[in-house]
């Protein structure tokens, strides 16, 4: 499949999703956000598949997260409408059939840390930095992070990582557990294989079965709390703070909030 913003790579039952805006350091920027909904709406009717893997591919960076300079031209309306979209891509991504697998490179901020929180997998090398920064910006993970971290390491390390806006290093982030392995600079793809081919060796029906199964754990729970993560990141969109967020970006120096 041959899109702009992401590039799609099938081969022997492996689908390899490769994110492609280096020069934004794969930031989340409108284009790359529409052409990975239209490759994951291709892939959800895809039989065949046993594994799909998100890597940065030609950049440094596995995904920087939210494209700050479009985002200073974009009305409320905008925001609103491109968070929507996002959050429905991440959605989507949790809820492919087969397992995902994120091979995390470089910068891995904000909704490129959602990226990564919404596949099954978590691959991070030691050196990549890791996190949700979003209170910094005058704003709150919108795109799933406060309800899938707190899911995948308890709600006291989340409110930590999130109320300080901490980016932790590889290291750090499989310590507590944000990542299932943790490999040199340059080996998180290798490792992201290797893991999917052990993946193949099975029965694709069965591992489709058990992750339909565990997913069902707390369902209920995670739906109720992306609609209230939904309602609270709202709230922030014509607040003071988010303009001073945007503005201390352009502007390069430290916000002031009050």
């Amino acid at each position: 499949m041959s899109y702009t913003g992401v590039t799609v790579e099938i081969k022997n039952g492996l689908a390899m999703i490769k994110l492609n805006n280096p020069g934004r350091a794969n930031a989340l920027s409108k284009f790359l956000v529409a052409d990975l909904a239209s490759a994951l709406a291709k892939l959800k009717k895809r039989d065949g598949l046993h594994s799909v893997i998100f890597t940065g591919g030609e950049s440094k960076a596995f995904c920087s997260g939210a494209d700050l300079k479009e985002r200073l031209e974009m009305d409320e309306t905008e925001i609103i409408e491109f968070v929507s979209l996002l959050r429905r891509v991440l959605a989507d991504i949790e809820e492919l059939p087969m397992p995902t697998i994120a091979a995390i490179k470089g910068l891995a901020l904000g909704g490129g840390c959602e990226l990564a929180l919404a596949c099954d997998i978590r691959i991070i090398e030691e050196n990549a930095l890791i996190g949700l920064p979003e209170v910094s910006w005058g704003i709150i993970p919108g795109a799933g992070g406060t309800q899938r971290l707190t899911e995948l390491i308890g709600a006291g390390k989340a409110k930590k990582m999130i109320f300080t806006a901490a980016k932790l290093t590889g290291s750090e982030a499989y310590e507590i557990g944000l990542a299932e392995y943790i490999v040199s600079r340059g080996q998180s793809e290798e490792k992201a294989l290797e893991i999917a081919k052990e993946i193949s060796c099975n029965s694709r029906n069965s591992i489709e079965l058990a992750k339909k199964a565990i997913n069902f754990f707390n369902k209920d729970r995670l739906v109720q709390g992306l609609e209230e993560e939904w309602n609270c990141y709202k709230e922030t969109i014509n607040h003071s703070d988010r303009l001073e967020g945007l503005a201390s970006f352009n502007e390069k120096r430290k916000p002031k909030y009050f």
